[in-house]
């Protein structure tokens, strides 16, 4: 299911990066970047793609042997600046860890606030600090933020 997203989110990204300014799709963008949970250092990546006020995104986090997958869609409040957008979301989905030959699935919620410094052209900086919460028993249960950020691509007006 995960790799499925993963595929879903790469390729609808590759199809916009290739067609161009979309005009029949408003607000269309794609963020990549980096992410790092600093309670257990634990480095990362990032891909999202912003559609209107829809964000799918995708995450990668991995230390020691254990892979943690996030997958799922925000939904982002924008307040558009010429230069400076801060915007705040909420969102959900799925998280998947696996390590040691074990691995689980479990919901997710999270809370983010972040913004874009536009560049000149299409391209933009931005920044997020996102809290993660997975679903589970109280011994798998699990609470981190992570920090987030990188270029945002933007294919529509």
């Amino acid at each position: 299911m995960l790799r499925k997203s993963l595929f879903f989110t790469l390729i609808l990204s590759v199809l916009l990066a290739s067609s161009g300014p979309c005009d029949a799709i408003v607000g269309v963008s794609l963020k990549l970047g980096g992410a790092f949970i600093p309670a257990d250092s634990r480095p990362g990546g990032l891909i999202q793609v912003d559609i209107g006020p829809l964000s799918p995104f995708a995450e990668l986090f991995k230390k020691s042997g254990i892979t943690t997958v996030n997958s799922g869609v925000n939904f982002l409040l924008r307040a558009p600046s010429p230069v400076f957008t801060p915007y705040a979301g909420v969102g959900a989905g799925l998280s998947r860890a696996s390590g040691g030959g074990a691995s689980s699935s479990r919901a997710l919620a999270n809370l983010l606030v972040g913004a874009d410094i536009k560049l000149p052209g299409t391209v933009s900086f931005f920044g997020q600090v996102k809290y993660i919460y997975t679903f589970g028993s109280a011994t798998f249960r699990v609470r981190e933020v992570a920090l987030q950020g990188g270029l945002r691509f933007n294919f529509g007006i």
